[in-house]
């Protein structure tokens, strides 16, 4: 009893704790912000990844050491072990005094000492349950740091996109607008109508539209990532100029479901609620008829001084409630935590399912405009441009074949952006790891 009482909860390995379970899931170790001196070392590791230009993993990398969100859920870790050390602890004994005057000389005096004798027996069963509890919070602050992870690479990869989108238009209306200028010059000559002036300059205020919504597009991202990344407005960092291009082989699908169930840590974590429940429905089977017994330990002083001590038992006679209520409570619940795991399960294969479509998808589109389509237009370009140089055509089909190959690089682009989000929701969806891709050339190298 001494040494029940004598535990007390420690954040600090609680959290020692959850980074083991996550460390190899992440690309760097978890550090908690507790305001302390070591504070500073986490300050210096968000400068030096921020030193160099950031790749998907040092994003992540700063938002699990800066976003203040994902530093909150850190607290709960400790919050649960203090719950298993509570459930450890035995509840304080009663102490009773009564007072009773006597017709006689003196006052009659009634001490009594009561202690729940099944809070000592039920105790390695609490302990189990909370450590059971403990398992299944700890993991499921894992899940949501994998997941974290997996949003934060989704928004790195939307900004560089946007980026890359955004040059692309300006490429678009850039050559549009000289379309626009040359037009202009020959409707002024006599040789274009103001028919045709007026179409052409239409073309390149809506290129200029266009860019201005990718402009805006850019905007937005670079807001969501530097919010995700848990940065003040306005800090520096600098990403690379362009995509990374498709990795040189495709990802293999199989076994990528039962990875998922096997290593997903909120999956992990609804098997030990299942347990808990599990526990929790054997503890209230065994103890439900005498859950308030009592034991303890009575003195009586008599008014002639004499003193009256012995043990005293009290417990509940099971007449109306037979604890039926609190077991069909807990049978629910454990069944209730076992449905759960299923429809996680399912929803979980479907997660990998849907994310490897669309990776798939966006990976054949991305490599069939960069390896066919793109090379087929830039030829389409070069020969329209050998063509005006011979006076064969003249320079608006030029200018309109450049156009139609900046069209399709920026097609690949998106669906270069679209596969690296594809790809970074399918590492969340398996548990937060997928083989290292063996990448090809920038995507800027296709242009």
């Amino acid at each position: 009893m001494v040494l029940a009482a004598c535990a007390s909860p420690d954040p600090d390995a609680a959290f020692a704790d959850l980074g083991q379970a996550v460390f190899e899931r992440l690309p760097e170790p978890v550090l908690w912000r507790t305001g302390g001196p070591e504070d500073a070392a986490v300050d210096a590791r968000i400068a030096e990844l921020l030193a160099e230009p950031l790749t998907a993993d040092r994003a992540v990398a700063v938002a699990l050491l800066s976003n203040r969100s994902v530093q909150a859920l850190y607290t709960e870790i400790g919050i649960a072990q203090a719950d298993v050390v509570e459930a450890g602890l035995l509840h304080n004994p009663m102490f009773e005094v009564m007072v009773r005057p006597s017709t006689e000389d003196g006052t009659n005096l009634e001490f009594g000492l009561v202690q729940n004798f099944l809070d000592i027996l039920m105790r390695p069963a609490r302990q189990k349950i909370a450590a059971a509890e403990y398992d299944a919070v700890k993991l499921e602050i894992a899940a949501e740091l994998v997941a974290f992870a997996g949003e934060v690479k989704e928004a790195y990869f939307e900004h560089l996109g946007a980026r890359n989108a955004r040059d692309a238009y300006d490429a678009i209306a850039s050559t549009a607008k000289d379309a626009a200028d040359l037009a202009a010059a020959f409707h002024e000559a006599g040789n274009f109508s103001d028919l045709e002036l007026a179409e052409i300059r239409a073309e390149s205020e809506d290129a200029a539209l266009e860019l201005m919504d990718a402009e805006r597009d850019a905007a937005e991202s670079e807001i969501h990532l530097v919010k995700m990344l848990g940065l003040a407005s306005g800090a520096d960092f600098s990403m690379p100029r362009r995509l990374p291009a498709t990795p040189a082989t495709a990802l293999a699908a199989e076994g990528l479901e039962d990875q998922a169930l096997r290593e997903r840590f909120d999956l992990q974590g609804l098997r030990a609620e299942v347990l808990a429940a599990a526990e929790d429905l054997g503890l209230t089977e065994d103890f439900r008829l005498i859950d308030e017994a009592e034991l303890g330990v009575s003195a009586e002083r008599e008014p002639e001084g004499e003193w009256l001590i012995g043990p005293s038992l009290e417990f509940p006679l099971p007449v109306f409630d037979q604890g039926q209520t609190r077991v069909t409570q807990s049978t629910l619940r454990l069944r209730r935590a076992q449905d759960e795991l299923l429809a996680r399960e399912t929803q979980v294969r479907a997660e990998v399912r849907a994310a490897l479509a669309v990776m798939a998808s966006n990976r054949s589109k991305a490599r069939r405009l960069r390896e066919t389509v793109l090379p087929l237009k830039e030829e389409i370009t070069q020969l329209t441009l050998k063509d005006y140089n011979y006076m064969l055509t003249g320079p608006f089909e030029v200018l309109e074949a450049e156009m139609h190959e900046n069209e399709t690089y920026l097609e690949y682009l998106e669906a270069l952006t679209d596969y690296w989000i594809a790809r970074a929701a399918l590492q969340a969806a398996v548990g937060g790891r997928l083989p290292a891709p063996q990448s090809a050339s920038l995507s800027g190298d296709a242009s």
